[in-house]
């Protein structure tokens, strides 16, 4: 068939002369009765070749990209690869879908006089299956120096943060992010971790005093946790280049947030549950912050049972092996049916707030979210769009656990959950949980991974924030 000339073109690759064509989404190459196939959903971006000497009439470029590995060397992630390809005259449409002339501002961040650095790379080792740090050293700084954005010694534009605990990037945020945005100082922070990071960030930005010059920092988020649903539902996930083609072609965009309030003695299980810590208090409250999801039930308890080492080491499948065991326990008893009176802050047709209390206090399961996703397979709010800052309830009542699971494959495979009769969805401005539950672990809630434990009797509400104090490309 014709192929329009936008489309097709005669240059070089990697010095020899072939010939391009663009078609459905991939870059063919041809030449020396070979034929290569570039797809776009590898390609971080079309870059000028600045180690080119630049002679000649063709503008020299990089495709840069990712590739698979035939198998995974010991030392490198996901079986991953950074393959810059040099070329020359690559079709216009091509070259228009991907190009890239310069680092964008937000990787462009004026230093401090004293000549200290506003551009952060934080790399959280304990993320999913803990492959943050060789994703950034194979892969995130290659691409990071191909666009003039350097670490070489004596031209670092840019300072490496490695988490040691689970204490280092709220403590680094606490220390020197928050202060230099209350000085007006314009900060890029990205962040190789899952949505964890994120909600360390949110939460030391919204209980710590934020001056007039206050400058929101931004979040270029490289997903390197379990689930990622933050980086998914706003289509950082949606290539294969792992967000890092969104950190350098997306633009900053606020991060819709929620606050959580808790009765007074409620806790943070930490430690895989052995240990628990005090929650954050603002104006005489417990409170905890998020961006993702509020949760009790089904979907708590599965989160704070699987949050353990050796749960960690299978990924995803965790939370998969967490549900078997708490819809078969050992002891045939059958999943347990959650009690709790829930009130549902909604508004009307002419904007007024009111509450809607659920009659059936029994509950199998129930998320308040901010995301469409909390997995790529996993669509658990399908009206949700990117960042749009609605919060949304997806509640099961007393069903049994066969209709539980069925309504959560359903989720999984494309959705049509939140349409059935067994389950309630809808918009909402927050909800209460009033527990009514004499054993403790029945009294998990999970707010963006962390785990709060409610003392009997309590409670805890939620409502999505106004606050507008952090950015995130996208």
């Amino acid at each position: 068939m014709d192929v329009p000339s936008d489309y097709s073109s005669t240059g070089t690759a990697l010095g020899k002369e072939v010939g391009f064509q663009y078609v459905d989404g991939s870059l063919i190459i041809r030449g020396n009765g070979e034929e290569s196939y570039i797809h776009d959903q590898d390609v971080i971006a079309v870059v000028p070749d600045v180690r080119a000497d630049g002679k000649g009439e063709a503008q020299p470029q990089l495709i840069l990209r990712l590739t698979s590995l035939p198998m995974s060397p010991k030392g490198t992630t996901s079986r991953l690869a950074f393959e810059p390809l040099a070329v020359t005259n690559l079709p216009q449409s091509y070259v228009e879908k991907h190009r890239l002339m310069t680092a964008p501002n937000h990787l462009r961040v004026p230093p401090n006089k004293d000549g200290s650095q506003n551009l952060y790379v934080i790399v959280s080792t304990r993320s999913g299956i803990g492959e943050a740090w060789h994703f950034f050293e194979d892969i995130l700084s290659k691409a990071l120096t191909a666009i003039g954005v350097s670490h070489e010694i004596g031209r670092e534009m840019y300072n490496v943060h490695v988490t040691d605990s689970e204490k280092s990037v709220t403590e680094m945020v606490a220390k020197v992010i928050l202060p230099r945005a209350n000085q007006g100082i314009e900060q890029t922070v990205i962040l190789l971790s899952g949505d964890g990071g994120v909600v360390d960030i949110v939460n030391v930005l919204l209980s710590g005093s934020r001056s007039d010059k206050y400058v929101k920092p931004t979040i270029g988020l490289i997903p390197m946790g379990t689930g990622n649903a933050l980086a998914t539902s706003s289509e950082l996930n949606r290539d294969g280049t792992r967000g890092v083609a969104g950190l350098l072609r997306g633009v900053p965009q606020s991060i819709p947030t929620f606050t959580t309030h808790f009765s007074p003695a409620s806790v943070f299980l930490t430690d895989e549950g052995r240990k628990q810590e005090p929650l954050p208090i603002e104006s005489g409250h417990r409170v905890v912050h998020g961006v993702v999801v509020c949760s009790w039930a089904l979907h708590a308890s599965l989160v704070a049972d699987s949050d353990t080492t050796e749960y960690r080491k299978f990924g995803a499948e965790r939370f998969q092996m967490a549900v078997k065991q708490l819809m078969e326990p050992e002891d045939g008893s059958g999943p347990h049916v959650y009690v709790g009176k829930i009130t549902l802050y909604r508004t009307d047709g002419k904007g007024q707030e009111y509450s809607e209390e659920i009659p059936d206090t029994k509950t199998s399961y129930i998320v308040a979210t901010m995301v469409s996703n909390f997995e790529k397979s996993l669509t658990i709010s399908p009206a949700s769009k990117p960042l749009d800052g609605q919060m949304r309830v997806l509640r099961f009542g007393d069903i049994s656990g066969a209709d539980v699971m069925r309504l959560i494959g359903m989720a999984m495979t494309g959705g049509g959950h939140e349409k059935d009769e067994m389950a309630q969805y809808a918009p909402i401005n927050g909800l209460k949980i009033e527990f009514d539950e004499s054993e403790s672990r029945w009294r998990r809630v999970c707010v963006d991974g962390k785990i709060i434990q409610v003392e009997e009797g309590g409670w805890m509400e939620v409502r999505r924030s106004n606050k507008d104090i952090l950015n995130l490309v996208a």
